[in-house]
């Protein structure tokens, strides 16, 4: 049935360090148990998630060195309400935190910052599959109210469309998330057009969420042997501007959204102030001395202008 809300946020995060303790135990086939995700207590009482024998995720805010700045410690709640058990990833605190800010639901992005750190492929897929069977548990416990983006596994395009395939048949309101950070090629690669095809066939929108990491070299990013210069500073200043319109670029250039109508693309935490420039440049540079005689021809034409697949197919969150 239907669920229409009013005030709904758009932008909120639920990651591995807020997971419960048991979602892959009790989820994954017992093959996978052993390298599987878990958490384990250290000496000192540091609690920490391990995968296939490695270090992949503090627990909790303190446990990523942010205790003392998160938004629960500002808002003077625990973070962890019960012994294991975290608001951010337990469908009756989440609710009752949004009640208290006056929420009605939430659309989540989903634990995938991580995801392509998983080396083995089969290990990858089934712990993807885990977390977004969670999410649909997730939804029904809060009524509608508890709304996660599934991500994807990301490293093949096969694995990408075999889940996004999956994952459609829940019916959820929600989207699925492309690390586009973590894939091995760039969204304008050929590689992921099955990718592509899969969303516009099912409807369900691909999130492509802002990420400080994807910087460029000018940044510091992957630059060895550079002394501190505020590189993450920086980071986060510019990818609005820098790597989400580069985003922005890719899948209208590329000829993604006009190869494939129905696909729908969310350039998330990407705000908005610097669109209306690039829309209208988009067709200026497209256009750019005229038809005929273009400045920059296109190596792949374009049934419509630039600025109309905008339009169509690109969506934006703050």
């Amino acid at each position: 049935m239907e669920k229409r809300f009013g005030v709904i946020s758009a932008d909120g995060h639920c990651r591995v360090m807020h997971l419960p303790f048991d979602l892959w135990i009790k989820r994954l086939p017992r093959k996978f148990q052993e390298n599987g995700p878990r958490v384990i207590q250290d000496a000192d009482g540091t609690r920490r998630w391990i995968i296939e024998g490695r270090p992949w995720s503090g627990v909790g805010w303190a446990g990523m060195g942010l205790g003392a700045v998160n938004c629960y410690t500002r808002a003077g709640l625990p973070e962890e309400a019960e012994p294991g058990i975290f608001r951010a990833a337990n469908a009756r605190y989440r609710c009752e935190d949004m009640d208290r800010d006056g929420v009605d639901a939430e659309l989540v992005n989903g634990p995938y910052e991580q995801i392509s750190a998983i080396k083995d492929p089969e290990l990858r897929v089934a712990c993807v599959r885990a977390v977004n069977d969670w999410a649909r548990e997730l939804y029904e416990e809060s009524n509608g109210r508890f709304i996660m983006l599934l991500p994807l596994p990301c490293q093949t395009p096969q694995e990408a469309v075999a889940e996004l395939m999956r994952v459609a048949e829940f019916g959820l309101p929600t989207g699925v998330i492309f690390d586009w950070v973590g894939a091995p090629e760039p969204v304008l690669h050929q590689m992921w057009e099955p990718v592509w095809a899969a969303a516009a066939e099912t409807g369900l929108p691909i999130n492509l969420h802002a990420n400080p990491f994807g910087g460029s070299r000018q940044l510091g990013v992957g630059v060895s042997g550079l002394e501190p210069r505020n590189q993450f500073l920086m980071r986060v200043a510019n990818f609005p501007m820098g790597l989400m319109s580069e985003l922005m670029c890719a899948v209208v250039f590329a000829g993604i959204c006009d190869r494939y109508p129905g696909v729908r693309f969310v350039l998330e935490e990407a705000g908005v102030g610097w669109v209306p420039f690039l829309f209208w440049r988009f067709d200026r540079e497209y256009d750019f001395g005229g038809p005929s005689s273009r400045v920059f021809k296109p190596d792949i034409p374009l049934s419509d202008r630039p600025s109309e697949f905008v339009r169509r197919n690109v969506f934006f969150t703050f």
